[in-house]
Order: structure tokens, then C-alpha cells, then sequence
């Protein structure tokens, strides 16, 4: 019998860019849908044109919902990036999510909190048909935003709030109707015709596109694209802010209207702007790292228990709950390994003869 050979990291990470073609096409969506989500509760001050833009990225949502935004609650929103076209109004399920991030704003202590959590992520995603072992990002597919904001507050035993689904194809016109945006390069590098030397530079917005995709020449990976991005991200929220007169606002929600669909409360945006605007004074960048593993010959990122725990207890921190610690299936897998240790020995073993991507009763 013919021993099995253990993929090398390297060639785990040559898979994974092999499973995903467009990776490089997509990665900017986690950093315009923060802001475009952020730019929306800061836009207080131009409430009548936004109305009629709003109407249409407004979904559904219940009372207790609004009651919440009046409130001025510590609030969290599970972002979503999704390769369509115009949204719909139906929350039509349109595949996998390309991007996740988990957006915490609070308003007491006038701070938000975006936290990057990697596609390739395994968890075991309950729905009414079963049980099933996935990547993170198929949770949309499977159940809508409902089973992702659900998958994502059982990953980390924190609060979901509310969604926002962002077909992102509209990066360059955000950037340049603030202005350009400024990052701080910690490498020089060359991607899509345009050299990024090394240190602070402003960009525009074909700039920034390159500099939030590039992947492959970051030592980093995926990690290091999502700390890009997240500059990009801060920078433009400041950009907004400091710029804030009614073109760039026109520009902004002219570029996302047919792109951008959420349940957050977005019919009373002047109370949104009086309660939440502080929050964007500080924003911090965190990212659940994981580490390597193979189920079935699929690449994936595991969540260590000490990864989900700080995630877990830096979210809560940031919408004022006391840490807990966090006991669940993905931790429970991660116990249960034998020899796995995501560095020179990365088969993972599901349990009970389980497979990835086939149904559980």
C-alpha cells in the first residue's frame, strides 16, 4: 500500500490559492464594506439626499432592532462581501461569501472595533436539513444571513446584530470621492502596473485597489492583505470625516446603492449620526489567525481555542460584556486531535467518521 504523503505548508498554500482563482479580484470588499457601512451611520448631516438611497439598501427589520439604534446600545454587524451584481430586495442566497468581518461600534466608550475572520475557517454549521463541517463563508449559502450571523456568534460566543451583504465593485469611486486615501507600506512591492515603495503614500482609487489585492508577494498571505486593507479602511473613514461636504456623499451613495443590502435600522439616520458618531473616532483592526490543515484534500484555516477565546473576550470588550470562556464545537475538534498541530502535521480528523462538505443527522 502506498504511504500517504502530508502536504508541505507550502504546498497547502498553493492549494488554497488554486481553490480560489478570483481571490485576488475579491479581496477589497471586507475593507469597502466596512466603509461604506461606516460612512452610512456618520451621515447624519446630509439625512435628506441620503433617504432615497437608503430606501433602497434597507431590508427588513424588527422593532426591537430600532429600538436598539435609539438607544445608543454597543451594536455589532457581520459584513459580507458577495461577488453579484445589483443586490435585490429578497436576500436572495447567491453562493458563498467571499469576505467576513465583524464590525463592533460603541458608543460609551466612543470606539469600533472591525475583526477579520478567514474564509477558509472550519466550522460545524447547523441548519434544519443537519449538521455539516464547512468553511465559514458557505454559512450564507446554506441559510442566508440568519445562519452566518448565527455561525459567527456560536464561533465566538459574541452578539450578531445585524448584516450587511456588499456586492463590492465600487472601491476606486468611494476613494476618490474622499480624496485619496494614505497607507503606511511595510514593504516595497510592484502589483498591476503601479510600484509601492516602502513607507506612507497616498493613493487614489485604482491605487488602493492594487494595494488591498495584492496576495502573493506578502509574506503574510491572507493576513497580511487583510492588515492592507484595514489601512485603506481607516484611512478613508478619516478621509470622510474630515472631508464630509455633499459631493463626496453624492458620489459615495450614488457608487453603492444597488450594491450595499442590511437590516440595520438606516430610516433614522439622524439618530443614528448622534449616537454613533463618536464611535468612529478610534478604530482598531484584529483578525482571528488560524492555522494550517487538510480535510479530505481541501485546504483549510483551524481556530485554535486560545485564537477564538482572545477574539472572543477582545469583542465582547469592545461591546462592554464581561469574557467568558468559550467551549464549542471548534474548540472541541481542536482537543480531539492526536497528531495534528497545524505546522508539520496538518490532517485534521473529524469526528466520527465525518466528512467535509457531506451532511450530518
Amino acid at each position: 500500500m502506498t504511504e500517504k504523503k502530508t502536504p508541505s505548508q507550502k504546498e497547502v498554500r498553493r492549494i488554497m490559492r488554486s481553490e480560489t482563482p478570483r481571490a485576488k479580484k475579491l479581496i477589497w470588499r471586507p475593507i469597502i464594506a466596512g466603509l461604506l457601512l461606516l460612512i452610512l451611520l456618520i451621515c447624519g448631516v446630509s439625512y435628506a439626499y441620503l433617504r432615497s438611497a437608503t430606501n433602497e439598501i434597507l431590508v427588513n427589520h424588527s422593532a426591537k432592532d430600532k429600538a436598539k439604534i435609539q438607544k445608543g446600545r454597543p451594536i455589532s454587524v457581520l459584513i459580507m462581501g458577495t461577488d453579484v451584481g445589483a443586490l435585490g430586495r429578497n436576500d436572495a442566497y447567491v453562493g458563498n461569501t467571499d469576505t467576513m468581518e465583524l464590525l463592533t461600534i460603541n458608543p460609551t466608550d466612543g470606539s469600533s472595533v472591525i475583526t477579520a475572520i478567514p474564509r477558509d475557517t472550519l466550522v460545524k454549521i447547523t441548519t434544519k436539513k443537519g449538521s455539516i463541517y464547512e468553511k465559514i463563508n458557505a454559512a450564507y449559502a446554506l441559510g442566508g444571513p440568519k445562519l452566518a450571523k448565527k455561525t459567527v456568534n456560536e464561533l465566538l460566543a459574541v452578539p450578531v446584530n445585524y448584516y450587511a451583504l456588499v456586492n463590492m465593485g465600487t472601491l476606486k469611486k468611494v476613494v476618490d470621492a474622499v480624496g485619496g486615501v494614505e497607507v503606511d507600506n511595510s514593504f516595497a512591492f510592484k502589483f498591476d502596473g503601479h510600484q509601492y515603495p516602502k513607507g506612507r503614500q497616498k493613493l487614489n482609487g485604482k491605487e488602493a485597489l492594487g494595494y488591498a489585492r495584492m496576495r502573493y508577494q506578502d509574506p503574510d498571505n491572507d493576513y497580511g492583505r487583510q492588515r492592507r486593507g484595514q489601512q485603506v479602511l481607516t484611512s478613508a473613514i478619516k478621509k470622510f470625516r474630515d472631508k464630509g461636504n455633499l459631493l463626496a456623499v453624492h458620489q459615495i451613495v450614488m457608487a453603492i446603492k444597488d450594491g450595499v443590502r442590511t437590516d440595520v435600522p438606516l430610516d433614522d439616520l439622524r439618530t443614528l449620526y448622534q449616537n454613533y458618531a463618536p464611535a468612529m473616532n478610534s478604530t482598531q483592526q484584529e483578525q482571528l489567525r488560524g492555522k494550517d490543515a487538510m480535510i479530505d484534500g481541501a485546504a483549510f484555516q483551524i481556530a485554535t481555542p486560545q485564537a477564538i477565546n482572545e477574539v472572543s473576550k477582545q469583542v465582547r470588550h469592545s461591546m462592554g460584556l464581561e469574557p467568558i470562556k468559550v467551549n464549542n464545537e471548534e474548540t472541541k475538534l481542536v482537543k480531539a486531535q492526536t497528531t495534528w498541530n497545524g505546522y508539520n502535521q496538518i490532517e485534521f480528523t473529524l469526528p466520527n467518521g465525518a466528512q467535509y462538505n457531506k451532511w450530518q443527522k
